[in-house]
């Protein structure tokens, strides 16, 4: 099995471009507003990094996909400082074996497909009358077959941004409630391969493409994150895109399964995720591969959680809004036909009509 493992390793070092690519020396455009910061974390930081020495008792933060890959490393960050963590979960049996012995969790069932499940968490939550100090979107699906929900929306999409977009419309009072919240939607550096296709969301009419669907999702967050901030800004709700960054050993791939595979398979890729982190397979691929570019250099699942956390509680974010985060950084702007394995795309100008609020 390792020498098999080792193979595997070998064999895609070879055929990951990212391993042959030189060092990136492309144009980078200066934008005073997304303009890093100076700080001491960095690619390698991780969750538990970001949270060292803040004390969080008394946060309540609400997360979806917090019980798997890099959100089950996010949600262990903020639990060690006291904060509680609500744990919206498809699979709730799942997110109960994830998440068992860790103190201040709370699951409750949440499925991005289904409007009802939606509301009705939102109404328990609203009822208990407690405030929102994160709202963290962190489920998402990744490339699969065309498949619309019951109202046609495209699966990818559905889940991924409108899902998400309900969630956060229908928690509004409770992030007003804390006087000083953020909204974290996880976006992706995939949002290079595609704008939101406007005229044809669902793909009535363009050719469908997995990555293209999931691309356009992560743009749609973006731009969602952009349009968010500064609708909700007078009230002291401040929101994030956050890339995590590239995570081979993430649980995506088995959530993305979910409703649509047999459970065998879904449980398969779970095992999966979970073995190639026993065994350290990403540490492994980054040795073979030897990337230049700091930014294809492949990330663990504890490194993956640490800019979603630093999004959801550094007080180096406070005052601030709209940005677009990697690597617990404001990230550069770069030119939209960038192959940079970084840096988010000049899209501020780009005017959307995703939100009507």
């Amino acid at each position: 099995m390792t020498l098999l493992i080792i193979g595997s390793a070998v064999f895609i070092s070879f055929k990951d471009k990212a391993a042959s690519s030189p060092i990136f020396t492309g144009r980078v455009i200066y934008d005073e507003f997304q303009m890093p910061i100076n700080n001491k974390f960095g690619h390698h930081t991780e969750a538990m990094d970001v949270v060292e020495g803040l004390d969080l008792k008394g946060k309540i933060i609400v997360m979806t996909g917090g019980h798997s890959g890099t959100g089950r490393e996010a949600t262990k960050a903020f639990v060690s400082r006291g904060a509680t963590v609500i744990a919206l979960a498809r699979d709730v049996e799942w997110a109960k074996r994830n998440l068992k012995g860790l103190p201040n969790i709370e699951i409750e069932y949440l499925d991005l497909l289904k409007p009802e499940s939606i509301e009705t968490f939102a109404q328990k939550f609203l009822k208990s009358n407690r405030p929102i100090h994160a709202l963290i979107n962190s489920a998402g699906i990744f490339s699969s077959p065309l498949v619309k929900n019951e109202k046609g929306y495209e699966r990818i999409f559905a889940t991924n941004v409108l899902g998400h977009y309900e969630l956060t419309v229908k928690l509004i009072p409770a992030l007003k409630k804390a006087k000083g919240s953020r909204i974290i939607n996880l976006a992706s550096r995939g949002h290079r391969l595609s704008n939101v296709i406007f005229d044809d969301i669902n793909f009535e009419h363009t050719e469908y493409e997995g990555v293209r669907a999931y691309a356009q999702s992560k743009t749609a967050l973006i731009l969602l994150s952009i349009k968010l901030d500064e609708l909700l800004k007078n009230s002291n709700i401040r929101s994030f895109a956050v890339h995590p960054g590239p995570i081979p050993s993430s649980d995506l791939f088995a959530a993305t399964l979910v409703g649509v595979a047999p459970d065998y398979k879904v449980n398969i890729m779970k095992s999966a995720s979970k073995f190639v982190r026993l065994i350290h397979y990403t540490e492994l691929l980054n040795f073979f591969r030897s990337p230049k570019n700091i930014g294809d250099i492949y990330k663990t699942v504890e490194e993956g959680g640490a800019t979603t956390a630093w999004a959801a509680v550094s007080p180096e974010l406070n005052g601030k809004g709209g940005l677009y985060l990697e690597d617990c950084n404001i990230s550069v702007v770069v030119p939209n036909d960038s192959d940079a394995p970084f840096g988010v795309r000049n899209m501020h100008w780009i005017k959307s009509p995703l939100i009507e609020y």
